[in-house]
């Protein structure tokens, strides 16, 4: 009986072990960090091959490890962890941490009842994280069991698993907390950056730039280390750090050897050790190397890395005090700090091997050895730059006492003239603003209304009649900006904006401009294309200006022969793009002396031909220095007489992959004959088809152009206006030629040519033959022009929208174009009776003249936001200043927008397409959200969980605020929602944000209570919605919601 009851007990003292072994973590005290490292058992995975279904499987071959450090040394195959807990608290949102940031795979799943209800792969060698190290956000279930597996795998580098478990009100706490520390280094590490480099370029001592080298492969280190690089650059280079942090260990040994040498001038001060110093730096070097070709074993690297890097700072240590014995007094400094330092590494190199515990201290000892160690350094910098300084200021004190006088009489006089330049610079500034306002005014008008004749149907003939007019009056508002340009670029306040743009159609659209006026003077316009890039991204609003001037001056100063616009590229490293733009003419030439004058401001050549050419002097004094904005270089060859040849060299960013002149076009194989007296035009032509693909026969003789008895595809004739009566007497000759298709290329046409053209040639093409007329000549003529002018109407949103300006003919030029567009246009004349309008009627967007008599467009703006149905509308400031400053202050004042002019019909429809937005039925527009976020789906992604994550909290003020019928806080909810949800694809619950925000304004009450019902509903289906499409996403689903 004896021996039953106490097998009995010992059964029973098993049991209450076995309990006890598996009972799992209840999660009560939200505001505690609760640490998992200690309750975690682990699975070894040799082979790396184990899905989260089996190991769930083998949960019982899970075993507790033989030490509770969280550091698993260095090994290439997987392990797993796993731990079971439980939330009885009150918060229903926890994050599960891993906080090391080293480790290549972090798998992190959470199990409750056998499924996975969250998971996340994260680690170095994965994008998605959140924060520095992995972690995972979950909702947790109340009160019941919840499995923990984690996978853990690391090539080359220690697998350290600090497990930790926080609710989200807390982890949002410390991490706050640890982003003002991790601020306080790297801002601490940054300013002794800056101070030190600032100091070095007065001084130019080498050890202070040595210094700044030294802090900033810390700083490069650190933000791979610290896994900050995760978080704030996804690259390829940004990978390629991440698996190379033994690399730039090894470069920080280098870099603090070489500021370890410089300072302690150790040739001198350290002779012994300054030779160890050398050797280790090559050693160093030869590891760097070494690694950089993969030809040590992953972890035999890192702790031969190490090793060297340890003996390495013992060396500069040794150094340090070798020379503080040789009486260089600022080496105390430096061997206080390499002590620090030394210390915290072993530290740090004990706990990452695992001889020490990983903890707090631990893991981030080296960064505090390495902000100490910096902040002494720069002290010993700064005493050694003062002992080398005093010595100096001792000898010129006495001169400085005597110069005293004299200087303070220069500085008098100085500030006296400053004060007269800064006085003399604003009224030129205001004299131009004031210049560019009433000449762009008038302006707006006459390039409104030649654009809208310039999309009325019209023959073919007039539609090129018309574009060169367009064309010419916007070249004419170039000209007038030059002036602005120049003063802007004396302020150096000229900016450079890069946007996607085609460069063949940049030069097609010049060559075009250019024609009439080298056609009118006799000259050959030879546009000679090569293959370039379809897209590239540059500012060509810039690029064409500086080609338009060298063109325009190349004709100005030719008299006869041609001048040739060139264009080639070559693809450079980075994405970059090389554009080498060739202007060359058959001109006067420069001489030598002159050629320095070029490029001054108001500067021209002599007298007699300034006196023949006129001109302004600007021209070129601008290309050059917009080129060099642009990073790009002009260059110059002349010969006088002989003419001028100008060459520029831009980098730009390469867009698209496609060609504009590719062989696989429809112009493969084609059968080509060209006739062009001219050699260098006729050369052009034929490289340009040779490039389509063509096969071309070129020629420059009637007499052979007649003796022809193949078939050709295309003959295309070169008539030049000075040989076209002669050529018209030949032209008999011709009929028997066999050619499908036969293309005349003349300058503009004129009466007596018609019946030639008509009689013989299927087509005629203005010359310059270029890319985009073989296009057209592809396709059948047609008379009149497609009406883009009315498709981009139609393409407008229905929108209210309210113009004012105190102009006239302004707005009847916006009446004009909007006239047969869903729009409805209201138009005041001033500044009140536009705020009247608004206290009266709901717009969707107005259009708001700045400057007008009364009250001005910034006033006018300053009542309209206080009244109720208009006061969140967006408001365009419309302006003819051209100055930047301008535009800033307007959008800081309040203007949502800014549309200068003259009014460019185009940027008109994009404008009220942006602000005027149709409204979607879909809940979910994942379209729309990447429309806001500039096509960028990564951020689009964040913008769309960061709202999700903040709707619920919001919807419930809402409610309650409704509930208490607190009108004004329940306003105050719903203007704050609508604000957030103008950054993602919501429509139809900002819809519905917008039109409860309006009655709220308007003390509808019971028109917002009706609302209030569908309004819950929408707020609860956007956050079903947006939960499925985010974990969709994250699981790598394709399912995506509406477009």
């Amino acid at each position: 009986m004896g021996l039953a009851k106490y097998l009995l007990l010992c059964f029973c003292l098993l049991l209450s072990l076995s309990a006890a072994g598996q009972a799992s973590l209840q999660l009560i005290d939200a505001e505690k960090t609760h640490s998992l490292t200690d309750q975690m058992r682990v699975l070894v995975d040799q082979e790396g091959g184990l899905t989260i279904e089996q190991v769930m499987a083998q949960r019982n071959d899970f075993q507790w490890p033989a030490q509770h450090n969280p550091n698993y040394g260095f090994a290439d195959n997987a392990l797993w962890f796993t731990t079971s807990f439980s939330n009885v608290s009150q918060q229903p949102v926890w994050l599960v941490d891993i906080k090391y940031a080293q480790n290549d795979h972090v798998d992190i799943y959470l199990v409750a009842q056998g499924k996975i209800i969250a998971q996340s792969k994260q680690g170095k060698h994965q994008a998605g994280q959140t924060f520095r190290y992995p972690s995972l956000e979950a909702t947790l279930p109340y009160a019941t069991r919840l499995d923990l597996y984690i996978r853990v795998q690391s090539d080359g580098e220690a697998r350290v698993v600090p497990v930790t478990l926080s609710a989200e009100s807390l982890h949002r706490k410390l991490q706050a907390l640890e982003n003002i520390l991790w601020g306080v280094f790297y801002g601490g590490l940054i300013v002794l950056l800056f101070y030190n480099l600032t100091l070095f370029i007065s001084l130019r001592d080498t050890s202070l730039l040595a210094y700044c080298v030294y802090i900033s492969t810390v700083l490069i280190w650190q933000f791979v280390w610290g896994g900050h690089i995760q978080v704030y650059w996804q690259s390829p280079v940004a990978e390629w750090l991440n698996q190379h942090t033994d690399l730039l260990f090894l470069v920080i040994a280098i870099t603090a050897g070489i500021f370890t040498y410089s300072f302690l001038d150790a040739r001198q001060n350290a002779p012994k050790a300054g030779r160890i110093i050398i050797v280790l730096i090559v050693i160093e070097i030869l590891l760097g190397l070494a690694s950089l070709g993969n030809f040590l074993d992953a972890d035999l690297e890192n702790t031969v890395v190490y090793l060297v890097s340890m003996v390495a700072v013992s060396s500069y240590l040794y150094a340090g005090y070798e020379s503080y014995a040789n009486q260089f007094k600022p080496a105390r400094y430096f061997v206080f700090a390499w002590s620090i330092l030394l210390t915290t590494a072993l530290a740090g190199l004990l706990g990452l091997i695992g001889w020490l515990p990983s903890n707090f201290l631990t893991t981030y000892c080296f960064q505090m050895g390495v902000f100490l160690e910096t902040v002494l350094f720069s002290l010993a910098l700064m005493e050694k730059s003062q002992t080398q300084l005093s010595h100096s200021v001792d000898l010129v004190t006495n001169d400085l006492r005597n110069n005293m006088e004299i200087i303070e009489e220069q500085n008098a006089r100085l500030d006296i003239a400053r004060k007269q330049a800064i006085q003399a610079s604003k009224i030129k500034s205001q004299f131009l603003a004031n210049m560019s306002h009433e000449i762009r005014t008038p302006l707006n008008a006459i390039l409104g209304f030649s654009q809208e004749l310039a999309n009325t149907p019209l023959p073919t003939e007039k539609q090129e009649h018309v574009r060169i007019i367009n064309a010419s009056a916007n070249n004419l508002l170039n000209i007038i900006n030059d002036v602005l340009d120049f003063s802007k670029i004396e302020a150096g306040k000229l900016q450079i904006n890069n946007e996607p743009f085609c460069p063949t159609e940049l030069l097609e659209e010049l060559a075009g401009l250019m024609a009439r006026s080298a056609h009118s003077k006799g000259l050959e316009l030879i546009c000679d294309l090569s293959p370039l890039p379809k897209k590239l991204i540059g500012d060509a609003a810039r690029i064409r200006q500086v080609l338009t001037n060298l063109v325009g001056n190349a004709i100005k100063f030719t008299r006869q022969g041609h001048v040739r616009l060139a264009v080639k590229g070559e693809d450079k490293e980075n994405g970059l793009y090389e554009l080498v733009f060739t202007i060359e003419d058959t001109g006067i030439g420069i001489s030598r002396e002159d050629r320095h004058k070029l490029f001054s401001a108001f500067s021209q050549l002599d007298g007699a031909i300034n006196r023949e050419y006129q001109g302004t002097g600007l021209g070129l004094a601008i290309c050059q220095e917009l080129v060099k904005l642009m990073r790009g270089s002009i260059e110059l060859f002349s010969e006088q007489g002989a003419g001028t040849e100008f060459t520029v060299k831009l980098r730009v960013n390469k867009l698209s992959q496609k060609m504009s002149l590719s062989p696989y076009s429809r112009w493969k194989g084609k059968q080509v004959l060209i006739f062009d007296a001219y050699p260098p035009a006729r050369q052009a032509m034929a490289r340009m088809f040779k490039a389509l693909g063509a096969v071309v026969t070129s020629c420059d003789s009637f007499t052979f152009l007649a003796a022809q008895t193949d078939t050709f595809d295309y003959l295309f004739l070169s008539c030049p206006e000075p040989q076209c009566h002669t050529y018209q007497a030949k032209l008999a000759s011709l009929e028997s030629l066999r050619a499908k298709h036969k293309v005349l290329l003349d300058s503009a046409p004129r009466p007596s040519q018609q019946d030639m053209t008509l009689a013989m040639f299927e087509r005629r093409i203005a010359r310059p033959l270029t890319l985009g007329k073989l296009d057209n000549l592809l396709q059948p003529p047609t008379p009149i022009q497609n009406d883009n002018f009315t498709r981009q109407l139609k393409s407008l949103p229905k929108a209210s929208v309210l113009a004012v300006d105190d102009m006239e003919i302004n707005l009847r030029l916006l009446a004009t174009w909007l006239r047969d567009s869903p729009v409805e246009l209201s138009l005041s004349f001033n500044g009140q009776d536009a705020a009247d309008r608004c206290e009266k009627e709901a717009f969707d967007l107005i259009l708001m003249d700045v400057q007008m008599p009364g009250i001005d467009g910034l006033a006018a703006s300053r009542m309209i936001r206080k009244t109720h149905l208009n006061s969140g509308t967006p408001i365009i400031a419309v302006t003819a200043h051209a100055f930047r400053e301008e535009k800033e202050k307007l959008l800081n004042s309040g203007m949502d927008d800014y549309l200068p002019k003259p009014i460019n019909f185009d940027d008109l429809i994009k404008l009220i397409k942006r602000w005027c937005q149709p409204i979607s039925q879909e809940s979910l527009d994942w379209g729309q959200a990447m429309q806001l976020a500039n096509d960028n789906p990564h951020h689009a992604r964040q913008m769309l969980d960061a709202f999700i994550q903040q709707l619920p909290a919001m919807h419930s003020q809402i409610k309650a605020a409704a509930q208490s019928e607190n009108q004004p806080q329940l306003q105050y909810l719903v203007h704050k929602l609508h604000g957030a949800c103008c950054y993602t694809g919501v429509p139809k619950l900002k819809a519905l944000c917008q039109e409860l925000e309006e009655h709220l304004k308007t003390d509808h009450i019971i028109e917002a209570q009706t609302l209030m019902d569908r309004f819950n509903q929408e707020c609860l289906q956007v956050e079903e919605q947006g939960l499925a499409f985010l974990q969709g996403e994250s699981q790598g689903q394709s399912n995506t919601p509406a477009h």
